[in-house]
């Protein structure tokens, strides 16, 4: 169950969840990367961090080279339409985005519905505060792009 950082009552109970900042990393793995996806040409990992009213959340997916967004910080701002909404549930985020759905916001909200999975009532991943700076971090370095939207 979900709780809010100010308040041990669960977010069922309270009746509202919000999101407040989504973030980008955008990495380029080339096929000289070791790890990747070697034989298939080069491939971008983005992974999104969300920060709600009942924690923080991580998601991933890949796009191979054809399929990627020419412009990252264009394709990103899908997701402002759920940035500072209040809504009953995860699934209610998650319903009212696939009642809008177009073919092309397919990936988009494979992203966040993954980040939303994975919401927990700390920092992202379990790693505390300080494991999570880190982290990000290390993912800044690492990006190619990087989009914040607050």
């Amino acid at each position: 169950m979900l709780h809010t950082e100010s308040d041990t009552e669960p977010l069922a109970a309270q009746g509202t969840i919000r999101l407040h900042a989504i973030e980008l990393f955008v990495i380029h793995l080339t096929k000289e990367n070791a790890g990747t996806f070697c034989g298939f040409g080069d491939h971008y990992r983005v992974l999104m961090r969300i920060v709600t009213s009942g924690g923080c959340g991580w998601g991933e997916m890949y796009f191979n080279e054809r399929n990627r967004p020419v412009d990252w910080t264009a394709w990103a701002s899908w997701f402002e339409q759920v940035l500072h909404r209040n809504f009953k549930s995860v699934s209610s985020i998650e319903t009212g985005l696939i009642s809008n759905l177009r073919p092309f916001h397919l990936a988009r909200l494979h992203l966040l519905c993954d980040a939303l999975q994975g919401l927990s009532g700390t920092s992202g991943r379990g790693l505390g505060a300080a494991g999570e700076q880190v982290e990000r971090s290390i993912l800044m370095n690492m990006a190619e792009a990087y989009v914040s939207l607050f």
